[in-house]
C-alpha cells in the first residue's frame, strides 16, 4: 500500500475523527493536496470535507465559493466531468501556523487531452497538528486578470 493510500485509508470522513496515524500523515501541509487527489481518484467527494476549514474558500475559473456545501459542488462538478488530476512538483512556505503551498498539476480528460497549471493553497495548522485548507486556489496565478 502506498503512503498516499495509507493516508486515505486512515482518514475518517464519516465522523470527522482522526486517529493517531491520520494526524501523523497530515502533519505536512503538502499532504493535504495529496489526500484530495486520492479522494477524487476514488470518486469520494464527501471524503474531502475534512480537508477544509468550515469557512474555507475554493477558487477556480468559475469564481470563488465559500463553505463546504459550495466547495463540495465545485469538486463534484470536477468528478462528474471524469477528469483525472495528478500532482507533480511542489514548494511549501511556512510561517507559524500558516503555509502557502504551490503544486504543479496535470489534468487529463477522458480523451487523454492534458492541461497543466499551478495551484496556490493556504493552509492552517490545526490544534491536533494536522493541516486544513483555508484557501484552495486550484489555478493559482492563472486567475490574475480573470476574476
Amino acid at each position: 500500500m502506498s503512503m498516499l493510500a495509507a493516508c486515505a485509508a486512515y482518514f475518517s470522513p464519516q465522523d470527522g475523527t482522526h486517529d493517531e496515524r491520520t494526524a501523523m500523515d497530515t502533519r505536512r501541509p503538502e499532504a493535504i493536496s495529496q489526500l484530495l487527489v486520492e479522494r477524487l481518484r476514488v470518486d469520494d467527494v464527501d471524503g474531502l470535507e475534512h480537508l477544509y476549514e468550515p469557512d474555507a474558500a475554493f477558487v477556480d475559473y468559475d469564481g470563488v465559493v465559500k463553505g463546504w456545501a459550495a466547495i463540495r459542488t465545485a469538486h463534484q462538478r470536477f468528478a462528474d466531468a471524469g477528469l483525472q488530476l495528478s500532482l507533480n512538483n511542489f514548494v511549501v512556505f511556512e510561517a507559524d501556523d500558516l503555509a502557502l503551498v504551490h503544486w504543479s498539476w496535470t489534468v487529463r480528460d477522458k480523451a487523454g487531452s492534458a492541461q497543466q497549471g499551478t495551484s496556490a493553497e493556504v493552509l492552517r495548522r490545526q490544534p491536533d497538528g494536522s493541516w486544513k485548507f483555508v484557501i484552495d486556489n486550484s489555478d493559482g496565478s492563472a486567475l490574475v486578470g480573470h476574476l
